[in-house]
């Protein structure tokens, strides 16, 4: 019932422009911490959308499971960018329903012969995730070990040693890593486990501003300056 009330008031709210948008700063959370293509993309995807509502944006990088958890509890007004189905974890949160990022989500190793077919191929393996990736917890929990680590950077470390079978991570912003830190015994299995549309969450308490966010990102894809973006760090393709 209350996502339905949810959605009764997003709704109501596309036919009204919001509120006060002018001189508001709104920070975000987020779980990139890194300074790869992909991520500096997105920042200033986010950026420019709030420009264009005349409000400014903070974004504080944090490990991702507390940044989610500090985003809900509304200490900062979202996080980003993370998969559908977060706000069943965290209630406050509130998905803006327009993708910003298709992420090509990939098992990682140091055997090349592991065979990849879905998340039940990873079952029989020892598996190593970052705290906070929701489908890894709902995929993989039955996996022969599970191990959930505080970053990236951690998560790579564990494989190069040899202490996880199989990593799950995005493949761009995981190659990045591999490249920066140097580890060359450690690769991407292909295929991909899936695709998965990321998204920006807010607060509860900005849900009004929810249509004007969509009608912009929608409008920044129409008018190229996604695409401008996105070439510019050489990173992804607008989505569809």
């Amino acid at each position: 019932m209350r996502y339905l009330a949810i959605l009764i008031i997003f709704n109501l709210l596309l036919a009204v422009p919001a509120a006060n948008a002018e001189n508001k700063t709104l920070t975000f959370t987020t779980g990139d911490d890194r300074d790869d293509a992909r991520t500096k993309a997105m920042k200033e995807l986010l950026t420019t959308c709030f420009n264009r509502m005349n409000i400014k944006i903070n974004i504080i990088p944090m490990p991702s499971e507390r940044s989610l958890y500090n985003a809900n509890a509304g200490t900062q007004d979202g996080n980003f960018l993370r998969t559908e189905g977060i706000s069943k974890s965290y209630p406050n949160l509130i998905m803006v329903p327009e993708p910003f990022y298709v992420n090509t989500i990939v098992a990682f190793s140091h055997n090349k012969n592991i065979k990849i077919d879905g998340w039940k191929s990873l079952l029989p393996y020892r598996v190593v995730w970052v705290k906070g990736w929701k489908n890894c917890d709902r995929e993989l929990s039955k996996a022969k070990s599970v191990t959930r680590v505080r970053s990236e950077k951690a998560l790579f470390l564990f494989l190069a040693k040899e202490r996880a079978d199989v990593g799950v991570f995005g493949l761009s912003t995981g190659s990045a890593m591999l490249k920066k830190l140097g580890i060359t015994n450690v690769y991407p299995l292909s295929p991909a486990i899936l695709l998965s549309n990321l998204y920006l969450y807010i607060h509860i308490k900005h849900i009004s501003l929810i249509p004007q966010i969509v009608k912009t990102l929608q409008e920044m894809k129409y008018d190229g300056t996604y695409e401008k973006i996105t070439n510019k760090y050489k990173s992804i393709k607008p989505t569809e």
